[in-house]
């Protein structure tokens, strides 16, 4: 079984990739609908998998689990979010690409990056809060490895001090925007 740490590691240079190809001004644009999408799941995420599940699927004997249907739900909602923000009309920055290739594809993959790990760590967040699931499928087997662990404290959600997501998300995305309308 591959360890999930990699699985993580596979998915960052995937995002890394993307941003070489899309350059900043692109990605920068979607970071911009990385933060919204932070910003909504720490609004409201945790209502979201618990209304659903108790509108279609409470108190029926095949009722599934409710962790696996909340974390399908956010899976859903953050696969969704990644291909509407890529498939649809991209926000973008302006700005010019730097006069030396180096220093350009650098800084491409480096906002691609970060923006997988926004997305990606973001992911595997629910996945820990909600204990696995995938073990419900064979995907995953316990226990984490030392270094996952320390990983998966790495998410945007688990570095922002509780109590404060509503202000740093929102003024992060205050920003963001800000920049992006001033030239």
């Amino acid at each position: 079984m591959i360890p999930i740490e990699f699985v993580a590691l596979l998915f960052l240079i995937a995002f890394g990739v993307v941003g070489v190809i899309r350059h900043f001004p692109r990605e920068l644009g979607a970071t911009v609908g990385y933060v919204a999408m932070l910003f909504m799941l720490s609004l409201g995420g945790e209502r979201l998998g618990t209304t659903l599940y108790s509108l279609v699927w409470e108190g029926k004997p095949d009722a599934p689990e409710l962790n696996l249907v909340k974390w399908s739900i956010y899976m859903a909602f953050i696969i969704g979010w990644v291909v509407i923000l890529y498939a649809g009309r991209t926000i973008t920055f302006a700005g010019r690409w730097p006069p030396n290739p180096v220093t350009g594809v650098l800084m491409d993959g480096l906002i691609g990056v970060f923006n997988g790990w926004l997305v990606v760590w973001t992911a595997w967040h629910y996945t820990h809060v909600l204990d696995y699931p995938l073990r419900h499928f064979g995907l995953f087997v316990a226990p984490l490895t030392e270094r996952a662990q320390t990983w998966v404290a790495l998410a945007p959600l688990e570095m922002i001090p509780s109590g404060y997501e509503t202000w740093i998300l929102g003024g992060g995305l205050a920003l963001l925007i800000f920049l992006l309308v001033v030239r």
